[in-house]
């Protein structure tokens, strides 16, 4: 891997191994997500998608999205921040690596969200702390 890759996979994600199976890490994720506020509008089994469009099997991968309606509205009313509907709704992905564990991968919106001023800060920050609240107890710490 690149140092650049690596850079951009520790600032830019948050990966983290999962003390559940991958079935139950899926189920409490959109469990939990629900319970800090979260609207989960999408589930995506990516296995599933790949392999109906003809590719090999591979390891399970699930995509769960979160989606805050009314950040989402606050910032987009402003043009300046319609691009940011690439990231809307944000995803949180289980997937399986080749040696059988479960990793939880996400978007660092704390992160990212220093690189925003106004409404666009604070809905990536808020939406941060909520995102992480829902993975507790499902990730290591």
């Amino acid at each position: 891997m690149s140092l650049g890759m690596k850079m951009m996979r520790k600032t830019m994600l948050k990966v983290s191994k999962s003390q559940l199976t991958f079935e139950e890490t899926v189920e409490r994720v959109r469990e939990n997500a629900r319970k800090v506020g979260w609207n989960v509008p999408n589930v995506l089994d990516l296995q599933k998608h790949y392999t109906e469009h003809g590719f090999g099997d591979m390891s399970r991968a699930t995509v769960i999205y979160f989606c805050n309606p009314r950040g989402g509205y606050d910032i987009s009313r402003d043009d300046e921040f319609k691009p940011m509907f690439v990231m809307m709704p944000t995803g949180v992905c289980v997937y399986e690596t080749s040696t059988g564990e479960v990793q939880v991968a996400r978007m660092n919106l704390g992160f990212m969200s220093v690189m925003f001023g106004g409404i666009v800060r604070r809905t990536l920050k808020e939406g941060g702390f909520k995102l992480e609240r829902a993975l507790e107890g499902i990730t290591a710490a």
